[in-house]
């Protein structure tokens, strides 16, 4: 259950309140708590308390499974301990995958040698996750210079380190997103549909924008980009994430240093 929801039930803050808080989200990577302190609605007692009746997200899952009769915990744990085999993770790494917490999670889908994208790719994940669509399932992340698709958005982010991001799917696989995020329930990937990606682009790269000049330094974000007749997108090196969002498979990606360019359909 998400924190705000519990809160309220509590009675510790009212419904207007967590709205207020979650949209306050949208413009602050925070966690509803430390915002909830923050703006003086919540006490840290309070917080710490509530993350108590939140539960292990683990558990709770394991027993939404046991009492619609899907599966026995048993039977998970034994699923858990092939998962574990099968993609060679240690048991540290499987608590970090048990802790629905995206800090712990995201590296264990990062390649080597990307530490430089981290903090990018978290701050996307974690816009999407309080967004979009919190059931985000990611796949592991590669390095290329190319992706195919057919409609997409790109933002260049320019200061100390360039940075371009995209979001980009092929037919209708943006369709959800972006009629989640834009608030608008759209026909088909269209230029509006991919308006309101361009804006999710802007909502992700402004976050990270703000974190950066906490640290004093200074971002620039230019105009998102969008098309919906594209062949792909390349650059000299690319971060690819796929991520299914609202049972959709979309790819987010990521270079720092190189701009992002989208292919035109000949």
């Amino acid at each position: 259950m998400k924190l705000g929801l519990i809160a309220v039930a509590e009675g510790l803050i009212s419904q207007e309140e967590a709205d207020k808080i979650n949209r306050l989200q949208a413009v602050m990577d925070k966690r509803f708590g430390d915002i909830a302190v923050e703006k003086g609605s919540l006490t840290q007692g309070q917080v710490e308390a509530l993350l108590k009746k939140q539960g292990n997200a683990y558990l709770a899952f394991a027993q939404a499974l046991e009492n619609q009769q899907l599966m026995s915990i048993e039977q998970l744990e034994q699923y858990m301990i092939d998962f574990q085999r099968d993609y060679s993770l240690t048991i540290s790494d499987m608590e970090d995958l048990k802790s629905d917490d995206v800090d712990r999670i995201l590296p264990l889908y990062m390649p080597a040698g990307s530490d430089k994208y981290f903090n990018a790719v978290g701050t996307a994940l974690r816009t999407i996750l309080r967004c979009v669509d919190n059931n985000v399932y990611p796949e592991r992340a590669y390095i290329t210079k190319r992706c195919d698709a057919d409609n997409g958005a790109i933002q260049f982010v320019e200061g100390e380190h360039n940075i371009t991001c995209a979001m980009i799917g092929k037919g209708q696989a943006l369709l959800k997103t972006a009629s989640v995020f834009g608030r608008e329930d759209f026909p088909e990937v269209n230029m509006d549909a991919l308006d309101a990606i361009g804006e999710l682009l802007n909502c992700i790269n402004g976050l990270y924008a703000t974190s950066l000049s906490q640290s004093g330094i200074s971002m620039e974000l230019y105009p998102p980009e969008f098309s919906d007749k594209i062949s792909g997108i390349e650059s000299e090196e690319l971060l690819i994430i796929p991520l299914h969002i609202k049972g959709q498979r979309v790819e987010f990606a990521v270079a720092i240093d190189h701009k992002i360019k989208m292919e035109q359909e000949a």
